[in-house]
């Protein structure tokens, strides 16, 4: 994909968030790997003013490996309030995420779980908040699914966990409500089968795209709750058993 690929496919997602239609896809700009996708994200997020505060990410066994950027902007702490405009839903998920307390620079040899884990300066459950550009997320490919942040609108922290690192993260149980309604009630979920498992292999794929983890930012490691799409006006609550909680109220 060269420049000017890369700028109009960024203009078609940019001119969507600032209100335009939303659209099938990307067309002839659609990226074809994820050096390219990630060109399109870095493009939009320099137009519009943020910085890159995390990331969210997914290595699920047997199945393509998926990565996007966070603006932190978007990164918000528990309790918190999230608009949805009228007649309009958002999706939400309930996970567990990461914060690092180190970089962890692009090297020759891989990173290993431990040393990953080593840089990780604490974690706590988080609920995602899902808004695409596309008109149907599921009809496009997984190269633009990926331009587009995974469809990702924004990320609610809970608080740090004491002791997480000698818990059983692959086996709490979740809970995710909304209006009062539980939604989601189960043992693990993670696609990764393990968080820790997408962590440590987004740490070894970022230098691929010319990034890097670093220290501060946020690593979400992909919905333990499924996607459930709600309507505004009511107050969201996702955790985990002995983890913690989010409380999100969308307006």
């Amino acid at each position: 994909m060269g420049e000017s690929n890369t700028k109009i496919a960024a203009d078609i997602l940019l001119g969507v968030r600032q209100g335009k239609p939303k659209v099938a896809g990307l067309g002839a700009a659609a990226p074809a790997n994820e050096a390219e996708a990630f060109a399109i994200q870095r493009a939009v997020l320099a137009a519009i003013g943020g910085r890159i505060g995390g990331y969210k990410c997914a290595a699920p066994p047997g199945k393509p490996t998926s990565a996007a950027l966070l603006n932190a902007a978007g990164l918000r702490s528990a309790p918190t309030a999230w608009p949805v405009p009228a007649g309009e839903k958002i999706g939400i998920e309930t996970e567990i995420a990461f914060r690092l307390g180190q970089d962890l620079p692009a090297r020759g040899t891989p990173y290993t779980r431990e040393e990953v884990l080593d840089a990780v300066a604490g974690a706590f459950p988080a609920v995602e908040l899902v808004s695409s550009r596309y008109l149907d997320p599921s009809k496009v490919s997984l190269m633009e699914a990926m331009a587009d942040n995974i469809a990702h609108a924004g990320l609610v922290v809970g608080a740090d966990v004491p002791g997480w690192r000698g818990m059983d993260l692959p086996g709490l149980t979740v809970r995710q409500s909304c209006g009062g309604v539980v939604q989601v009630e189960k043992v693990g979920g993670n696609p990764s089968g393990d968080p820790v498992t997408p962590l440590v292999w987004l740490a070894n794929f970022l230098p691929s795209v010319g990034l890097k983890l670093e220290a501060g930012q946020v690593v979400t490691t992909g919905s333990c709750t499924g996607l459930i799409w709600v309507e505004g006006r009511q107050r969201v609550v996702g955790g985990f058993q002995g983890f913690g909680e989010v409380v999100i109220e969308l307006e």
